[in-house]
């Protein structure tokens, strides 16, 4: 009977041990990787684009299977209110790409930028005071305050 006790106790003891949670990292958890992206705003009315320059943020990752940008919409999010806020341009649809390859995402901004260039009535205006953020670093401010 005790060698009973004593292999059932051995067995429950291994499973817990076996399953204990590894540590999982969350959205909310900064990353270590650098990830590059740039935005493009404009008005679908209007013949004028604004196209910002390749930006570099550290401390976030791509999510490992589906190479996602956390927070993307947070950083369209930025876009859209510098251009309503600081431009005074309202309506404006704005997107962001992004990838972990510079060199990558330097070949779709010249992309991009070339298929804007190839119609002779729309107009590229570069957005040079602007600069991405880490949607984290602006959460913890407004919490601190």
């Amino acid at each position: 009977m005790k060698k009973i006790c004593f292999m059932l106790m051995l067995m429950v003891v291994s499973l817990v041990v076996v399953a204990a949670p590894k540590k999982k990292t969350t959205v909310f958890d900064k990353g270590k990787g650098k990830v590059f992206l740039f935005g493009v705003s404009q008005q679908l009315t209007d013949s004028i684009v604004y196209i910002t320059f390749i930006s570099e943020l550290d401390s976030l990752d791509l999510q490992k299977k589906t190479k996602f940008l956390p927070f993307r919409s947070a950083f369209s999010i930025q876009l859209k209110q510098y251009m309503e806020g600081t431009l005074g341009k309202d309506r404006q649809t704005a997107t962001v790409f992004y990838s972990d390859n510079r060199k990558k995402l330097s070949k779709k901004y010249y992309k991009i930028k070339k298929r804007f260039l190839d119609n002779p009535y729309t107009k590229i205006v570069p957005l040079d005071g602007f600069n991405f953020r880490h949607p984290l670093d602006s959460f913890v401010k407004e919490t601190s305050e």
